[in-house]
């Protein structure tokens, strides 16, 4: 951890090295998109459903087994689909759909398959949680919506800036305009990398996008306050204390290390037993865990020391002229 430390010290002077470093990520991200587009590995335009129509009573009592006779009917049969999507329908009917690539061969055995599991289940006499269900099954090849919906892209951006700004601004308020500042720098520069190690690695854009930037936000955000939270109370032991002292003998990188370490097995852990939806939610995830770490811990505190050592000069100035003119 020593070492750790030192090298994280060592970056604080080099705060144009990483402005620099963040600039051609992000520009090497942009370039991808302009160049690519982003990926649609996830969400192609032409694709292979499989729908599984169930009467509404079976949908919200018993839909983990539903799902559970699924997948394991495709793993049997080593069928593998990009992602799911779960439809509540109005009246009597709601359904689960099942995207793959037009490569896979959904044949009417399998469909007949797949139905004949649904039918012994769901036999009278079948003594299964879901006996007496309604279950259809049917393959279609249709056009599947190949981007983020914009009015709820927009809605959440709109609500992690309103995030973002109610932070920093508690922050300036309860701390000091500097601390509110890094706060600032943080989260910003934290979203803007996972955006574009996103871009440049080509995960899919999917709507778990979303998910992942308030994720994103709530841990950069934990992370700088384990750093301010130590600065401020160092301050207030020793108000004499000069900046790079403050800085330096205050960072928590053990707690900022901890915390990652701890998202990335619980992330990890969630992307192994979890859906195909959830699993691309917890790949972007652990990229922003990167970007958040690097945001919080190199970055801000960086930023943070040239402001407080802009901030003290001006101070002591000030303290100066007051003397001489009295």
């Amino acid at each position: 951890m020593n070492k750790i430390e030192k090298f994280v010290k060592a970056c604080l002077s080099k705060f144009k090295l990483l402005s620099i470093a963040t600039a051609v990520v992000v520009a090497v991200g942009l370039l991808f998109l302009g160049v690519f587009g982003y990926s649609t590995n996830a969400t192609n335009s032409n694709v292979k459903t499989l729908t599984v129509k169930v009467n509404q009573y079976a949908y919200s009592q018993h839909l983990d087994e539903i799902e559970e006779v699924a997948e394991k009917f495709f793993s049997e049969n080593n069928i593998k689909y990009a992602y799911d999507m779960n439809s509540e329908m109005y009246g009597d009917e709601s359904e689960l759909v099942y995207v793959f690539n037009t490569k896979v061969a959904l044949t009417a055995d399998v469909l007949s398959a797949l139905q004949a599991k649904f039918d012994a289940l769901t036999a009278t006499d079948s003594g299964h949680a879901l006996a007496g269900s309604v279950i259809k099954v049917s393959t279609h090849t249709e056009k599947v919506l190949d981007r983020l919906p914009a009015k709820a892209l927009l809605r959440t951006v709109i609500a992690a800036a309103v995030f973002a700004v109610l932070a920093c601004l508690y922050v300036a308020i309860r701390y000091h305009y500097t601390s509110g500042l890094a706060m600032f720098a943080s989260l910003s520069v934290s979203a803007a990398l996972t955006s574009a190690l996103v871009l440049i690695t080509r995960m899919p854009i999917t709507a778990n996008l979303l998910y992942t930037l308030f994720f994103n936000l709530l841990f950069t955000a934990v992370c700088t306050m384990f750093t301010l939270n130590k600065v401020r109370k160092a301050q207030k032991e020793d108000k004499k204390i000069d900046a790079e002292t403050l800085v330096n003998s205050n960072l928590a990188v053990w707690q900022v290390l901890s915390f990652a370490a701890a998202c990335v097995v619980a992330l990890v852990f969630v992307g192994a037993i979890a859906t195909s939806a959830v699993r691309w939610f917890a790949a972007i995830s652990l990229l922003s865990v990167v970007a958040g770490v690097f945001a919080s811990l190199f970055f801000a505190p960086a930023l943070y020391l040239i402001v407080k050592k802009y901030t003290d000069e001006k101070a002591a100035e000030r303290a100066r002229y007051d003397y001489k003119r009295s």
